[in-house]
C-alpha cells in the first residue's frame, strides 16, 4: 500500500529508528498553513511536477477534528502547553502521519502537505521536525467568506463543522459567538486562523516560513515559492499550471465581495480589519 503511494523504497527504515533520532533523517518536509478555500489543491498540483517531492492535498486521516482539539489546547494555554499536553499533541500528529514520514524517508522523497487541517499542529510539527518548512497562504477575507458560505460553513446541520474551530469557552469571542450570523462566524474563522498562524510564525526562524498571497497568483510569486521550497520545476510548468483552476466552488449562491452592501462589509471589517491592513487588503 505505502510502496504504491511513494514508489519502490530506496533504503530501509523503521519507525523505531526514526523516533530514536528525533526524525532528523526526514529531509525538510513542507506544510501549508491556511484557512482553506485559498488554492491549496492548486499548490499541490504545482509542486507535484517535481518527482523528488511526494505531495498530498488531503492525506488520510485528515486530522480535522484532532486539529480543532489541538487549537483549543494551544489557545487555552496561550501557547504554553504542559509536557503532558505536548506529548499528547505529538502522538496525535504521529498517529496520522508517522507512516507518511517513514515512507518519505524510505523512498527519499520530500514530504509535502497542503491540507488546511494540519494548521493548528504547526507548533508541534516545528518541534518534532525542526527542518520543516511552512507556507502560509492568505486570501482576501471577502473572497474566503463567500466561498465558505457557499460551502455551508457554520450552517446548522453541517456535519463538517465538527472539524471547524470555534471560540474557546470563556473567551471574549465566545460571549459574542451565538450573536454572530454566518458571515460574522466565517469572518471570525478567517481572522482567528490567520492570527494563530501569525503567532506561530513569530516563534520560528523567518527563513523557515514563506507567506503567499493567493490574490497575487503570478508566475513571479510562484517562482519565489518554488525557490523557497527547494523544488525543481521549470517556469514553463509553472505557466501551464497557472492556467488551471482546482477545487472550484460551483454550488451555492452568494454575491462576490464587491457586490456586498455596506452593512455586510462593515461586519467583515469590524472583525478582520486589523489583519486586512497588515496583509494590504484595503
Amino acid at each position: 500500500y505505502w510502496s504504491l503511494k511513494f514508489g519502490i523504497p530506496k533504503k530501509k527504515g523503521v519507525i523505531y529508528d526514526l523516533r530514536k533520532d528525533g526524525f532528523q533523517s526526514v529531509d525538510r518536509p513542507v506544510f501549508f498553513l491556511s484557512t482553506g478555500r485559498c488554492g491549496t489543491k492548486w499548490f499541490a498540483s504545482l509542486l507535484a511536477n517535481d518527482s523528488h517531492l511526494k505531495v498530498f492535498h488531503e492525506p488520510q486521516p485528515n486530522l480535522g477534528s484532532q486539529g480543532k482539539t489541538v487549537y483549543e489546547i494551544y489557545r487555552k494555554s496561550k501557547f504554553k502547553v504542559s509536557e503532558n499536553e505536548k506529548e499528547l499533541i505529538n502522538e496525535m500528529f504521529l498517529a496520522g502521519r508517522e507512516q507518511y514520514l517513514r515512507y518519505s524517508y524510505k523512498s527519499q522523497k520530500r514530504y509535502v502537505e497542503t491540507n488546511k487541517q494540519i494548521t493548528c499542529f504547526a507548533p508541534a510539527i516545528h518541534e518534532m521536525l525542526p527542518s520543516a518548512l511552512f507556507v502560509h497562504v492568505i486570501r482576501h477575507p471577502g473572497e474566503f467568506i463567500r466561498s465558505a458560505i457557499r460551502r455551508k460553513f457554520y450552517e446548522e446541520g453541517n456535519k463538517e463543522d465538527l472539524k471547524r474551530i470555534v471560540p474557546v469557552a470563556g473567551s471574549e469571542d465566545d460571549a459574542r459567538w451565538h450573536q454572530f450570523d454566518q458571515l460574522q462566524k466565517n469572518a471570525w474563522l478567517w481572522n482567528e486562523t490567520n492570527n494563530f498562524i501569525e503567532e506561530f510564525k513569530s516563534r520560528i526562524p523567518a527563513e523557515q516560513v514563506f507567506t503567499f498571497n493567493f490574490n497575487e497568483l503570478t508566475k513571479d510569486n510562484s517562482v519565489r515559492l518554488i525557490h523557497f521550497v527547494g523544488a525543481g520545476i521549470r517556469e514553463s510548468k509553472i505557466k501551464k499550471t497557472l492556467g488551471r483552476k482546482s477545487n472550484i466552488q460551483k454550488k451555492g449562491s452568494y454575491s462576490p465581495y464587491d457586490d456586498w452592501d455596506s452593512s455586510a462589509k462593515d461586519k467583515l471589517i469590524q472583525i478582520c480589519g486589523k489583519l486586512m491592513e497588515t496583509y494590504g487588503y484595503h
